[in-house]
């Protein structure tokens, strides 16, 4: 079983000011018994068109000590956390939209890099990432993935077949489409889903976590920045039928062989 905290975050230019926040829900998290926390998307670094307007007005240096930060906070309290942060990677003309996989150790586990990045994106800002990624903790399995890849139902039923548990979806402010199809993919997929969006979304939905029936287990306050915590039990016996009996079904019938001996005279 794992407990798992979604975030709702404010996010600005300044990474000083965001790390203050992300660290301060990291800290509720522990205090409330949480094992990982999931934050939005560029929570650290703030989002280009929005918060950031050009490349050049980016601190580098400045944003990787405010993950340092994060790391430290994560070390301290045993919580992994999941941070949305603009990554400069050596190799690339361009930054990559990613999110930190940093374990309770303060360590940098994995990275997960946007592969579906928007028109304007792709355009004028970003490189795009090309791999899922996966985690385990406590014997949970967790996938990644950030904003408009929620368009995409490939990437979650490649993370089905990956075996995940959650998928954690880190996004900008929450469109009400964007929430309503984190339900079908969850429902579909027969897992848990973590929707992290900013405090600062306005009339946007906010953060969620829904269950492997698709419903909304719950939700952070409008416009507020807190968190919800939920626990990852496919043990406990009101998930029994979408995660141990129509899951494992959906795998047999896309293979599609239960049909075809109907079809054998």
């Amino acid at each position: 079983m794992l407990r798992i905290a979604t975030a709702q975050s404010p996010i600005t230019s300044d990474p000083k000011k965001n790390v203050a926040g992300i660290c301060s829900l990291i800290l509720e998290a522990a205090a409330s018994g949480a094992d990982c926390i999931h934050f939005p998307e560029a929570a650290l670094s703030g989002y280009v068109k929005s918060e950031i307007k050009s490349w050049s007005d980016v601190d580098w240096e400045e944003l990787e000590a405010s993950l340092d930060e994060v790391r430290a906070c994560c070390a301290e309290t045993g919580v992994w956390a999941f941070v949305g942060c603009n990554h400069r990677h050596p190799e690339l003309r361009r930054p990559l939209n990613s999110l930190h996989i940093i374990d309770g150790q303060g360590r940098a586990i994995a990275r997960y890099d946007k592969r579906y990045c928007s028109n304007s994106e792709i355009t004028d800002w970003y490189a795009a990432g090309n791999q899922p990624v996966t985690v385990d903790i406590k014997g949970t399995r967790l996938g990644f993935l950030i904003c408009i890849e929620v368009q995409f139902p490939e990437f979650f039923m490649e993370y089905e077949r990956l075996g995940v548990d959650c998928v954690c979806l880190s996004s900008g402010p929450g469109l009400e489409m964007f929430r309503i199809q984190c339900q079908g993919h969850a429902a579909g997929n027969c897992y848990w889903l973590s929707y992290s969006v900013p405090e600062n979304g306005r009339a946007g939905e906010p953060s969620c976590f829904i269950g492997p029936y698709g419903k909304i287990i719950a939700q952070c306050e409008h416009n507020a920045a807190g968190l919800v915590i939920n626990e990852i039990d496919p043990s406990d016996a009101k998930w029994d039928i979408p995660v141990n009996k129509a899951r494992p079904w959906r795998r047999t019938a896309r293979v599609g062989e239960i049909y075809r001996e109907q079809n054998t005279s």
